[in-house]
């Protein structure tokens, strides 16, 4: 989906700078902050990934930074 609002903002911003349609201008500009809204809504990826067979647990443990 992302692909598609990166190439629908290309082809707005080009067909609105170049041949001065306005409402292609808005078209573009509106697709490629959507596109980048959607790209930064995404979850970050996972830091470390681990499979537990059954019986096991994980010990989580938040440290204060020295200051």
């Amino acid at each position: 989906m992302i692909e598609q609002l990166r190439w629908l903002a290309r082809l707005g911003f080009r067909k609105g700078f170049r041949g001065g349609n306005r409402v292609w201008l808005a078209v573009g500009i509106l697709s490629w902050f959507v596109a980048r809204n959607r790209e930064e809504s995404k979850e970050p990826p996972p830091l470390y990934r681990e499979v537990l067979s059954p019986g096991e647990s994980i010990a989580l443990r938040i440290v204060e930074p020295p200051r």
